[in-house]
């Protein structure tokens, strides 16, 4: 689904709402698609990449325990500009995902609950373009909060850098999925571009970790001949 399509949809789920008295980040999110134009040049767009730690790989039964994220604007990544907050997930925390990001229990007793915290990053994220790896993944617990709080999904632009890297860093195998993911983990992809990472596995560091990965991949592409926001959504557009 292109750029215009995804503004069809939110032009009828702007009209299914209109006259109805909406929180203000209910009708920030309604207009999250309105400043895009796919003709806009990649290094003028604005984009906020996020990572999310959790109670677990169960989008069903596990919870958000951490949010992180970056923006990246004028080509750069603003190490200055972050979000990094925890999320008491209401349940416990098994030990092997404490094995995994470090965070125990106490840590997050006097965190708020998810609701508060996804709206203050809806804040921060405000209209940009919203950039994770694996990013259904993280799309599958933001819009479960984005529907209870609001009736409908995120509607930010998102691009994954997963299906970026099958589009710009492998060469063509339709066959090969379960093999291209590997080759496009975050350790995968560091070790391919020779970046050093550190504090993996926390959100804010895997953010800052997809955020240089992105940024490896944008030159790619502008090689490529790709510096238009449609060149990047062709590549990068999350499933």
């Amino acid at each position: 689904m292109g750029l215009t399509k995804l503004k069809l949809k939110n032009r009828l789920l702007q009209m299914r709402l209109r006259g109805k008295d909406l929180h203000p980040l209910t009708r920030m999110q309604l207009h999250a698609l309105d400043g895009l134009d796919p003709k806009t040049p990649i290094d003028d767009c604005r984009f906020v990449v996020m990572d999310l730690e959790t109670t677990g790989l169960d989008t069903a039964t596990d919870r958000v325990v951490s949010v992180g994220a970056l923006r990246i604007s004028g080509g750069q990544v603003h190490l200055g500009d972050y979000f990094d907050r925890l999320i008491n997930p209401g349940r416990d925390i098994p030990v092997e995902s404490i094995k995994v990001h470090g965070i125990v229990p106490d840590e997050l007793a006097d965190a708020p609950p998810g609701w508060a915290v996804f709206g203050d990053f809806l804040e921060y994220l405000g209209g940009d373009i919203l950039v994770a790896h694996y990013a259904q993944f993280d799309l599958w617990f933001i819009n479960r909060v984005m529907r209870a709080q609001h009736g409908f999904p995120i509607q930010n632009l998102v691009l994954d850098t997963v299906v970026m890297c099958r589009g710009v860093v492998l060469p063509s195998d339709p066959y090969g999925i379960e093999r291209d993911k590997k080759r496009c983990s975050i350790e995968a992809l560091s070790d391919r571009f020779g970046l050093e990472l550190g504090d993996r596995h926390t959100a804010l560091g895997d953010a800052l970790a997809t955020a240089m990965i992105f940024q490896v991949m944008l030159t790619r592409l502008a090689k490529a001949g790709g510096t238009r926001l449609r060149d990047l959504i062709r590549v990068g557009l999350a499933d």
